[in-house]
């Protein structure tokens, strides 16, 4: 086997790791906590640390 060759599995077990690592049933609230970042500004621009909408 060249190296081509076993850099090439190399990289592609760790993609398959890292795929699994991020589709991982425990990142799910980590997720969608991330998702809301967006939402935490009021309607003048300003931050609401809460989250919550005015």
């Amino acid at each position: 086997m060249n190296y081509h060759a076993v850099i090439t599995v190399i990289f592609f077990i760790a993609f398959i790791a890292l795929v699994a690592w991020v589709y991982r049933p425990g990142r799910k609230r980590d997720y969608q906590k991330l998702g809301e970042i967006p939402l935490r500004t009021d309607s003048h621009g300003r931050r609401n640390p809460k989250g919550d909408r005015p």
